[in-house]
């Protein structure tokens, strides 16, 4: 797109705006922008009003709005662009069927879900206090439904059901949420005696269960329905002449919890900046909204932000992750207290790790000769930003010639590469590449795109900068898909403006501006990856290979062929500190030293290893 004097035609591009004395160039996002902070480019100083201006250089700019702003304008110039800011769905509703669930006699119910900004609206995240969602699916626009499968615990309770539309993406606390109070109650047998062959009925929440005659031991089992909040029963006896006697009867049922709290995202990366929404929604003991309660909430990790009341007798908190991952995860204990009754409610937030921030040779583990036509072994240690194992990083490596594979990191780190040495291949110097990233994750936070010279490279990340892989992306009408490593080459863009989107979370969305032949804006930082390059000799085949690697109190050594393969029943020499002694090649074997250096020799080849053992 070649910048000029457009005339009345300027206002096709909003993101463009001159001034009659002198251009300016304002390039924003699409709408709605996020309210955690978005990308601008500026020809000049930029300003805004309803939020704060951060310059990066070259331009560049990081716009964030002030909390409560639904609508701010950027300035550059005589360019002005006004700006609204997500999320842009208002309400969410959530009705279940049957509308009053019996436990023991319904094990599922129908959960439909209805978003109030039915245009491009992403899956609601659903999150119960008792029983399971699952099967969400969408029936609409913006109208969804699921699977409530409801709890196997036999006493009556409260379900509480939130439904969130989490906006832009699946671990945001941007958004709306609707809360669905469910009573569970229970359909039981109630035993008891009374006088044999009488009529027995049993009135719970004023609804009367019965008759059934008393067996002639004056023994009775009668079936009742019994919803949350009653404890007792009224028991009316008629007896064979017609007296009636009523008594009450203790069903000896637990006292209703009356507070139930979820938590949205339940998984966060130890950054001291990721956050979540902590909702905790109280009752009384029969399923409806409470009045006055306080609930009191504590964090054994992380940050609590005073509690806001969003609803009648709900209560939402904040929480921010802590700098550093001390523990797995985060305990949420919320407590409250009314009357003699105690309820409470217990949750955690799970604490990941980053993604893989350095692979490096595992110490005293590399062999520094590669033989012609053998296999080279080197193993590799997988540290995340605060020098931490890292597992499941997945990795590949190039090398000069030959095949070259490498093994996901085990729990402790540990990456496995090795190399099949060509035959043929040339004595002398060699090195191999090897780039690691991971672990992978499943839920999509950020779209990132960014320049590879005058290809454009797109990838997805959750919170931590963790990879996600198998991500559908829609560019303008094409659709691509991330590999294995969260990225996908968009190849070469046409001059002008694209639009980038997430298939499944449409708030994840950047508009592309290429100038030039080469992508402007945004300017997304690539994620996390690692590049390790490893040197080698490459030697001449020989008929044998001494392995030889230091361990506790010594060293450890076998013998092998080119590919690996042990050798046994070789004559060796063993050194220590220049004292050989002789010895036969057979399973892995120690070799005693406190100090100095020790060697391995093959009697017949004169092939040798040498280490120095460190006291």
């Amino acid at each position: 797109m070649r910048l000029g004097h457009w005339g009345a035609v300027a206002g096709i591009f909003a993101c463009v705006a001159y001034s009659a004395v002198a251009r300016a160039e304002l390039l924003t996002p699409l709408e709605p922008v996020s309210p955690d902070g978005f990308e601008v480019r500026s020809s000049e100083p930029l300003t805004a009003q309803g939020g704060a201006v951060i310059a990066l250089g070259d331009g560049r700019y990081r716009v964030v709005p002030d909390a409560t702003v639904r609508q701010l304008t950027v300035a550059a110039g005589a360019a002005r662009r006004t700006l609204n800011v997500g999320p842009p769905t208002t309400s969410v509703t959530a009705t279940v069927t049957p509308s009053a669930p019996v436990k023991g006699r319904d094990t599922l119910a129908e959960l439909e879900i209805v978003v109030g900004d039915s245009s491009g609206s992403a899956p609601p995240v659903l999150r119960a206090n008792v029983g399971t969602v699952e099967a969400l699916e969408r029936t609409g626009p913006g109208r969804y439904r699921a699977r409530y499968v409801l709890p196997t615990t036999r006493y009556p309770e409260v379900a509480v059901i939130v439904a969130f539309s989490a906006w832009p993406h699946p671990q945001s606390v941007h958004g709306a949420l609707g809360v669905l109070r469910v009573p569970l109650a229970s359909a039981v047998e109630v035993p008891g005696r009374t006088e044999p062959g009488a009529e027995m009925r049993l009135t719970i929440a004023g609804q009367t269960f019965g008759p059934v005659t008393a067996a002639a031991d004056g023994a009775f089992h009668l079936p009742v329905v019994v919803p949350p909040g009653y404890g007792t029963a009224t028991g009316e006896t008629r007896d064979r002449v017609g007296n009636r006697r009523k008594t009450s009867i203790d069903l000896r049922l637990p006292p209703t919890d009356q507070l139930a709290c979820v938590a949205t995202p339940t998984r966060l990366p130890a950054d001291g900046v990721s956050r979540a929404r902590i909702l905790c929604a109280t009752s009384d003991r029969y399923g409806a909204a409470a009045k006055g309660a306080r609930v009191q909430l504590t964090a054994s990790l992380g940050t609590l932000s005073p509690p806001r009341e969003v609803g009648p007798g709900v209560f939402e908190w904040g929480w921010v992750a802590p700098r550093q991952r001390s523990a797995p995860a985060a305990k949420i204990d919320a407590r409250w207290r009314q009357g003699g009754s105690d309820s409470g409610e217990q949750l955690e937030i799970a604490l990941g790790q980053g993604p893989v921030a350095s692979a490096v040779v595992k110490a005293d583990t590399v062999e520094e000769v590669a033989y012609a036509g053998g296999r080279w072994v080197v193993p590799l240690v997988a540290r995340d930003g605060l020098d931490r194992p890292v597992s499941a990083v997945q990795a590949t490596a190039t090398a000069p010639a030959g095949q070259v594979a490498v093994a996901p990191s085990t729990d402790d780190g540990t990456l496995l590469l090795g190399w099949q040495v060509p035959s043929d291949a040339r004595a002398g110097g060699a090195q191999l590449e090897v780039r690691a990233w991971g672990p992978t994750s499943v839920e999509p936070a950020r779209l990132l795109a960014w320049a590879d010279g005058a290809r454009t490279v797109a990838a997805v990340t959750d919170l931590a900068g963790l990879p996600v892989a198998g991500q559908v992306l829609r560019l303008d009408t094409r659709a691509v898909t991330t590999g294995s490593d969260g990225t996908v080459d968009l190849g070469l863009l046409s001059e002008g403006e694209h639009v980038l989107r997430h298939q499944e979370w449409p708030g994840l969305q950047h508009r592309l501006v290429v100038r030039g032949g080469r992508l402007i804006f945004p300017f997304s930082e690539q994620p996390p990856r690692v590049t390790t390059a490893l040197a080698v000799h490459v030697a001449p085949p020989v008929p044998v290979n001494v392995r030889l690697e230091r361990d506790e109190g010594g060293a450890r050594w076998w013998l092998e062929t080119a590919d690996g393969t042990r050798v046994d029943g070789r004559a060796v020499l063993l050194v220590v500190n220049g004292e050989a002694r002789p010895a036969t090649s057979g399973e892995p074997a120690h070799l005693a030293a406190t100090s100095g250096s020790v060697a391995v020799q093959d009697v017949e080849t004169r092939v040798a290893a040498v280490i120095e053992v460190a006291p």
